[in-house]
């Protein structure tokens, strides 16, 4: 079976040929003309097409280089900065933790020496924050 479609589709291409050539309108000179033009016009598409994918491919490396580049000097800019902040803040910060840490232990000595105030408070702080 496939001896014999091979064979009629050989026999079929021949005689499709042969009718065609027979058949045109055009002579062989043009048909040959117009089918080497369509080959010019093909193969400048593809080189186009070749050109433009190799541009592509350049510009996406380059894209890729410069955006990891900023990327890293972002990263190193923020980190620096980070810890510039850090230490310019560092005794402020000491200091707010040191004073919230008095706070906090003056209202404890306020609330022991006067229980029934401390309560009163805490039920007033309760009552502000209830939502309305």
């Amino acid at each position: 079976m496939g001896h014999s479609f091979l064979k009629g589709l050989f026999i079929g291409s021949i005689v499709g040929g042969i009718t065609a050539l027979l058949t045109t309108p055009r002579s062989g000179k043009e048909n040959r003309d117009i089918l080497l033009s369509y080959v010019d016009d093909t193969t400048v598409l593809v080189d186009d097409v070749s050109t433009s994918v190799n541009a592509l491919k350049d510009a996406i490396q380059t894209l890729t280089t410069e955006g990891l580049e900023l990327v890293n000097e972002f990263s190193e800019d923020m980190t620096d900065t980070v810890e510039e902040f850090t230490m310019q803040n560092q005794p402020r910060l000491r200091r707010i933790e040191e004073k919230a840490q008095k706070l906090t232990t003056d209202l404890e000595e306020i609330a022991e020496i006067f229980p029934e105030m401390a309560e009163e408070s805490n039920q007033n702080i309760q009552v502000q924050n209830t939502p309305s």
